[in-house]
């Protein structure tokens, strides 16, 4: 019996140093991991930032610097627009499309921000003539004396600032531009010689169009490696501000646009229209009769000169004063003099582009001049204005009485 016990206290004792030697063995090694760790981790901290980015990251700021003066630089010489070719989001026209959707000037193709209004009817207003733009401009009855001069002058094009007020906006067009040309700014081979192996990835733009300034902010996953002692280190955020008076420009240019395609008599150029550093200036007859509109902001300094917004306006056609004797009755053989189709009136027109224009009476019939002999029934004379290229008239009939 005393045998039995003394076995099982032997067997107790070796378990229980079976148990011992586990548990300090778990403890040896969970303290020499949890002391590894840390160490490591320092290590590969020191390796992450042990390479000099400063060189790296001076370089991509100097890219998104430059890419979002020169998609401004566009932005105004092009009438609001980048075109794919050139990273942005508008779709390239050909040549043939000249005079339809842009004008080229100094090498760039500017877009209309003014077109001629479309065809319409809505009473009383009208887009062909001779209704054009109503029957009697600029009085508002036949009968009345009191004149009129706004109404449907033309259409304004110009693009939207923001996403929020439009497709292919101008925010929209800077990231883009900044985004698709990234790549071919970053140029990684001067790094590469320098015993670096860096991985550029695709960047994301983000702009925020304030009233004094326009900030650009982008995304651009880099990775480098020292490829010598297998450093390495990450850079992300890069960011510029330029000083262009993008939102409250933009804001003057939409505003004379309104203007100008409402009031026939609103002359664009005037001086009086000059806010704040903001100033107009023309370039007339640049495509037939078509103008290019140039805006500068002082204030807003691009490559150290002005900002400038160029936009094309399109010829649009003047429109004639009403007369308000379009009848007129006289005697068998009454030789017509012009004075008697005017009957007191001046004739007058007014241009919406401030073209030169001359105004012209002939008679319709092939047989007959000015002066003209009354043996006809009626002879009809057409009153007519015009620019060199678009028209307005009114036909004038003269009755013989029996």
């Amino acid at each position: 019996m005393k045998q039995i016990y003394a076995k099982s206290q032997v067997t107790i004792l070796i378990v229980i140093g079976l148990l011992l030697f586990i548990v300090v063995g778990l403890v040896l090694y969970l303290t020499k991991s949890a002391i590894k760790k840390p160490i490591q981790q320092n290590v590969e901290q020191i390796q992450e930032t042990a390479i000099d980015v400063q060189p790296i990251k001076e370089f991509v700021n100097e890219c998104l610097n430059k890419l979002s003066k020169d998609a401004l630089v566009l932005i105004g010489k092009q009438g609001g627009v980048i075109y794919n070719s050139q990273g942005g989001t508008l779709v390239d026209h050909p040549e043939t499309d000249e005079g339809i959707f842009f004008v080229n000037h100094n090498n760039y193709k500017v877009a209309y921000n003014i077109k001629q209004p479309p065809t319409y009817s809505i009473f009383p207003y009208a887009s062909n003539i001779p209704n054009y733009p109503w029957i009697t401009f600029p009085y508002i009855t036949k009968d009345s004396d009191e004149q009129v001069f706004y109404g449907f002058f033309g259409v304004g094009n110009i693009p939207p600032l923001t996403p929020t007020n439009g497709p292919n906006s101008m925010q929209t067009q800077i990231e883009a531009y900044i985004d698709n040309n990234m790549g071919k700014c970053i140029d990684i081979s001067t790094f590469e010689k320098q015993d670096y192996q860096v991985e550029v990835n695709k960047s994301k733009t983000q702009s925020i169009i304030g009233s004094e300034d326009v900030r650009i902010r982008s995304i651009i996953p880099i990775k480098i490696i020292n490829k010598a002692t297998n450093e390495f280190t990450h850079l992300e955020e890069f960011s510029t501000v330029l000083n262009v008076r993008l939102r409250i420009f933009y804001s003057f240019i939409r505003q004379l646009v309104e203007e100008d395609i409402s009031n026939i008599k609103f002359n664009i150029i005037n001086p009086n229209n000059d806010r704040d550093s903001m100033s107009v200036s023309l370039i007339q007859n640049v495509n037939s009769n078509d103008d290019i509109v140039v805006m500068t902001d002082a204030k807003s300094l691009i490559y150290g000169k002005p900002f400038e917004y160029v936009f094309a306006r399109q010829n649009r056609r003047p429109s004639l004063y009403y007369l308000r004797h379009d009848v007129i009755r006289f005697p068998h053989d009454y030789v017509i003099q012009q004075s008697d189709i005017l009957q007191g009136q001046t004739l007058k027109a007014e241009d919406p582009d401030e073209d030169d224009h001359y105004i012209t009476i002939s008679p319709l019939e092939s047989d007959v001049s000015i002066p003209a002999l009354l043996n006809k029934p009626e002879i009809r004379f057409k009153v007519e204005v015009s620019d060199g290229q678009l028209t307005d008239h009114q036909i004038i009939t003269i009755i013989r009485e029996q």
